[in-house]
């Protein structure tokens, strides 16, 4: 088989709040809440032939996404028109109520707390959500940012380490210095420390992503030159070749999909491709 290349644009992102953030966090400072798509708007999405939704938004002061005021529609809606949701749940309290509306629940995971509050500013059990999790059975699929405080390389190994022992896949992103933001005029983390995190994944993971989340321009053409013989799947290829799937790459992992490829990885049974041109 071949490394599986995404195109997510056929997965709807939507704000639960709007522009709004109360955490105003240095790497992100609301900006990507400006590319997503209200709540109130989905049925036009849905009239439009969109049947994908990751749901997210900005976090209350608690970390948590307010997801309660919108359960019932996102219900409705789901169970009408045979809707998809990855839910991008920040850091909750609890999860039962996701349990039978989430097809699968994307998390942001650190392995240091004092690293998570710097971030975001809040105090949370890194571990807590695994615990949760693990006692909802949800699908979930953990991220990791590579480089996310200031391009350095912190955590992220220890995550990887404890991630491995309750999850055989994993999505990495990248670290993009944002305009506006606190960390605006930080660099991306040099590609080759990036390198080593994704080799050390490799080495721990069935099935290793690079998500939606990567520098632009020449960075992220040469890290993807450098990266593609440690993944499964790359999202948003700089390669002209045909995309394998178009939506959220979490979705992979539960698409109930009949093609062989989807089984692969699915399975974590994807050879690495002899080579990638960027």
């Amino acid at each position: 088989m071949k490394l599986i290349l995404v195109d997510p644009s056929a997965t709807v992102p939507i704000t639960l709040t709007g522009r709004y953030c109360a955490l105003n966090c240095p790497h992100c400072g609301g900006h990507y809440l400006q590319g997503m798509a209200p709540v109130e708007k989905m049925e036009k999405y849905i009239s439009m032939g969109y049947r994908s939704f990751l749901i997210s938004g900005g976090l209350d002061n608690q970390g948590e996404l307010p997801l309660h005021a919108h359960l019932h529609e996102l219900k409705r809606l789901k169970e009408k028109f045979g809707l998809k949701y990855n839910f991008h749940v920040g850091f909750p309290r609890q999860l039962d109520y996701l349990v039978g509306l989430a097809d699968v629940v994307s998390f942001d995971f650190f392995a240091d707390e004092q690293i998570l509050r710097r971030i975001y500013n809040i105090d949370y059990d890194p571990m807590r959500i695994i615990r949760m999790i693990k006692s909802s059975n949800l699908p979930a699929v953990p991220h990791v940012t590579v480089g996310i405080e200031c391009g350095r390389i912190t955590h992220e190994y220890i995550a990887l380490d404890i991630l491995k022992e309750d999850f055989e896949q994993i999505v990495l992103n990248v670290f993009i210095p944002t305009p506006n933001t606190v960390y605006e005029a930080c660099s991306p983390p040099p590609i080759e420390d990036v390198v080593k995190v994704f080799a050390f994944a490799r080495e721990r993971f069935k099935i290793v992503m690079l998500g939606c989340m990567q520098p632009r321009g020449e960075y992220r053409r040469a890290l993807q030159r450098e990266l593609f013989k440690y993944l499964d799947v790359l999202v948003k290829p700089t390669s002209k070749r045909s995309v394998d799937y178009r939506g959220c790459c979490s979705f992979i992992l539960i698409d109930k999909d009949d093609s062989e490829v989807f089984k692969d990885v699915r399975e974590g049974r994807v050879e690495k491709a002899e080579g990638y041109v960027g």
